[in-house]
């Protein structure tokens, strides 16, 4: 895996990059401009030497021309001694074969001796390799023909430090305009930046839940790019605020009407029992002597206390914590039986237990446990002396597990079949039909479960039939508890 260096954030990386930009422009244009300059110098030195070369064949050409080696000389010195504009550290005067005629000055330098004695014809202009002298060379022309050749080793270490300087300072300033430039731009590309900047960090404090517009100091001239992005951003928080506004009220309204549905439904269970018990307390007041009179007001008592703690129990089975889910096992279904069954013998009523289930099936148990629960102690209630209440429990053919609950009652009224198999939402639970408190439970924690849930009439057309279907939501592999496993 390739090792990658993080990259510096936006807000450092374009203002560097165009600083980098605008430095490398300023700096590559100062060295094109003096490298310009310094093409230019060379011609106008190399002009000038020829215009020297020039007035030096003018007085050199008698002597050669008549071949007065003596006169050649006298020219020559004379040449070397003015040195106003020019300074000559050697001149050689050649014949047309390259045989050197006369010469005068510093030197020889058999290093670097005059072209022509190297065999070059022509004009020349031939610089030394540290760039203090340089070798002037011309034709010596007497009537259109060459009679020789006029070379001058010349001295240019002044124009050469000069323009060693000049370089130097176009370097220097160069650098310093660049610098400055490059400074000034990554001024202008943050200050361009600071819009857009300025909205990534907004953007980042609404990703962690504080949805704040961007403030007017902050916004940039509303005609720009950047502008009208900023007004979008605000439009798209105040919009936002507004839909949190609107779900945090429909929450509440949600929360107070299942609150009043809860509290209407167990003001409901209660309150039957309750109107009984009242009535057995009366009728032991007046018959207390009595001993069939009183012990049929103690189990109307106790029938009614027991009602109430059903209720009590069932509005915790949906609002309690049931800690971590695991799976269902058979042994959770004999737990049932043993609850259930003191309450169906104390009404007469015979169980029915077929559950088919060899191994755990991963749904959580405990939730799918109460509902149950609630639909087996309701079967009971519904369930006239002398009747049936029927579990079977098995896994269907498409992998969900089927547990259905049946009883020989009077049935469940068709408004409150359809609230049991399809829960109303909180818009409607004004209109909904008031369910039983157990089955309100099964409704809830069915639909925490995503279990389907379907009503069909009992055997023989009479009582009700309830089945829960149920995929699989846990791992396979989810810890059973050790009493289930003994």
């Amino acid at each position: 895996m390739a090792f990658r260096l993080p990259l510096p954030p936006l807000a450092l990386r374009v203002p560097l990059l165009t600083a980098a930009t605008v430095f490398l422009f300023t700096v590559t244009t100062g060295q094109l401009v003096s490298w310009a300059m310094g093409q230019r110098l060379d011609q106008e030195a190399e002009r000038l030497g020829r215009v020297y070369l020039d007035g030096l064949a003018a007085a050199v050409l008698p002597a050669v021309r008549n071949g007065d080696a003596e006169a050649l000389q006298e020219a020559l010195q004379r040449a070397l001694g003015f040195q106003e504009g020019i300074r000559e550290r050697r001149i050689a005067i050649g014949s047309a074969d390259g045989q050197r005629l006369a010469s005068a000055g510093i030197g020889p330098n058999p290093e670097w001796p005059a072209p022509f004695a190297r065999g070059l014809r022509g004009h020349i202009w031939e610089l030394a390799t540290d760039g203090d002298a340089v070798w002037a060379q011309r034709p010596l022309k007497d009537r259109g023909q060459v009679i020789g050749v006029v070379a001058a080793k010349l001295d240019v270490s002044s124009i050469t430090e000069r323009r060693r300087r000049l370089d130097l300072a176009m370097l220097s300033f160069g650098l310093a305009i660049a610098l400055i430039g490059a400074a000034f731009s990554a001024l202008a590309a943050r200050h361009a930046l600071k819009p857009v900047l300025a909205i990534t960090q907004a953007l980042r404090r609404v990703g962690a839940g504080q949805l704040e517009p961007l403030a007017e100091p902050m916004m940039p001239p509303s005609d720009s790019e950047a502008g009208r992005l900023g007004h979008a951003f605000n439009g798209m928080v105040a919009q936002l605020t507004r839909r949190e506004n609107l779900s945090r009220r429909l929450a509440e309204r949600e929360r107070a009407a299942l609150l009043g549905r809860l509290v209407g439904t167990v003001a409901h269970e209660v309150r039957n029992p309750l109107a009984g018990m009242l009535t057995a307390v009366e009728t032991a007041r007046q018959f207390g002597h009595d001993e069939h009179e009183r012990n049929e007001a103690l189990d109307v008592l106790e029938r009614g206390l027991r009602q109430i703690e059903r209720v009590v129990a069932s509005t915790l089975a949906v609002h309690r914590d049931w800690g971590p889910p695991r799976s269902l096992a058979a042994a959770d279904f004999e737990d049932l039986r043993v609850l259930v069954t003191p309450a169906a013998q104390r009404r007469g009523i015979a169980l029915d237990w077929c559950v088919a289930l060899p191994e755990p099936f991963p749904v959580d148990a405990l939730r799918l446990r109460q509902m149950v629960l609630n639909l087996l102690l309701n079967a009971v209630a519904a369930t006239p002396a002398g009747g049936r209440v029927r579990l079977e429990v098995k896994v269907g053919t498409d992998a969900r597990l089927a547990v259905v609950v049946e009883d020989s009652g009077a049935g469940l009224s068709p408004a409150a079949e359809r609230r049991l198999c399809s829960p109303a939402s909180p818009a409607e639970d004004d209109a909904a039909p008031v369910l039983g408190l157990g089955l309100e439970v099964v409704a809830a924690l069915g639909q925490q479960l995503a279990v389907e849930i379907a009503v069909q009439p009992g055997a023989g057309g009479r009582g009700t039939r309830i089945i829960l279907q149920a995929a699989a939501t846990l791992s396979q592999n989810e810890p059973m508890p050790p009493e289930l496993l003994a």
